[in-house]
């Protein structure tokens, strides 16, 4: 787990980013007015209420539910796996990048290299019924740039994505690619990517906003769009 919050303070993170009805904006409203989680958690429901409403104020003060608990527990075990990352809005390591978001995650998994994101980036996507030529332009543009010292972000889907995470991982002295999943960590989709998946995760590196069991929805990739352009410096659109 590479964060320096103690165990109390993960929890109430973890706990936070998974409450009910709480958007990642209105939680960062929380956090600049209060402090940390756990400062969120120890107020009244009076004084939650002048910023949330009063439903939300009291879930805030109730204790977790089972489901939840076991959910954040799993969450803690899951990060103390070998190269298994939580990144907390407040942590060293979240990308800086992510904070010109209006709602950045509060939470992100990883596993893999988190010095990736120390590179500059790049990303690649396109369509994912791509032609062979596509598919071909897509790859030699990844392995190419990856050489001149690129990181190459994509989304993990069949076609384009899945052609610029394997030509960024083909040159044999520089892998360097992130891909960014519109499920939980735990899941690989589409399922015929789960061997390029574990390759990324041992030469790059995988990132999620979506707590672990989470399943692919259309929305999801949505919302992973947006990560994919806030960390890249710019974005080259192939057979789209």
């Amino acid at each position: 787990m590479t964060t320096s919050a103690s165990t109390s303070e993960q929890y109430a993170w973890i706990r936070l980013s998974l409450e009910p009805n709480l958007s990642p904006s209105l939680a960062r409203v929380l956090l600049a007015t209060f402090g940390l989680p756990h400062h969120i958690y120890a107020q009244s429901i009076s004084t939650l209420n002048r910023y949330v409403p009063t439903a939300l104020a009291t879930q805030l003060r109730a204790n977790t539910t089972d489901a939840i608990e076991q959910q954040i527990q799993h969450t803690l075990e899951w990060a103390q796996q070998a190269d298994h990352h939580l990144l907390f809005l407040a942590d060293d390591h979240y990308p800086a990048d992510l904070l010109s978001l209006h709602d950045p995650p509060l939470l992100l998994y990883a596993k893999g290299d988190l010095q990736q994101l120390q590179l500059p980036a790049l990303a690649i996507v396109g369509a994912r019924s791509a032609t062979a030529a596509g598919t071909e332009n897509a790859f030699h543009f990844a392995r190419y740039l990856v050489a001149q010292g690129w990181c190459i972000i994509s989304g993990l889907a069949t076609g384009i994505d899945t052609a610029a995470h394997q030509g960024a991982l083909a040159p044999q002295r520089a892998n360097s690619t992130i891909a960014v999943m519109g499920t939980g960590l735990d899941l690989v989709y589409p399922s015929r990517n789960r061997e390029l998946a574990h390759r990324i995760a041992a030469q790059g590196l995988l990132l999620s906003e979506f707590p672990l069991g989470a399943k692919a929805v259309p929305y999801h990739f949505l919302q992973r769009n947006r990560l994919v352009a806030a960390l890249s410096k710019g974005v080259l659109v192939v057979e789209a």
